[in-house]
């Protein structure tokens, strides 16, 4: 389950990077007509991507810490873009993610023979 988290966590989090960039370049345009008013999605579209990212990084070692980082990136895209068409792909990713690294929480630690 650790792994299924890891590839399906990470293929979210680079999906949340690419709609991560295009957010903060519409949100420096729209900054553009009105400065200091989009700060707040600059800050989201950067810190949500990268929260996403070391969910999926994390979820071998720490099961239960990184699928709460996937599952609340997840849940920041559900907040900003709702659930359309334009943010399935990463909405989906990260929340089966989150809940495969929930899961591999009961998996018992597979330790290296010598």
């Amino acid at each position: 389950m650790r792994i299924g988290a890891l590839v399906v966590g990470l293929l979210g989090g680079l999906a949340s990077v690419v709609y991560g960039l295009l957010g903060y370049g519409l949100a420096s345009f729209a900054e553009s007509g009105y400065p200091a008013s989009a700060t707040g999605v600059k800050i989201l579209s950067v810190a949500v991507p990268i929260a996403a990212l070391l969910g999926a990084g994390i979820v071998l070692a720490r099961p239960l810490l990184g699928g709460l980082l996937m599952g609340v990136s997840a849940g920041a895209f559900l907040w900003l873009l709702g659930f359309n068409a334009f943010s399935l792909i990463p909405i989906v990713l990260l929340s089966c993610g989150a809940l495969l690294g929930l899961l591999g929480v009961r998996e018992p630690i597979q330790r290296q023979k010598k």
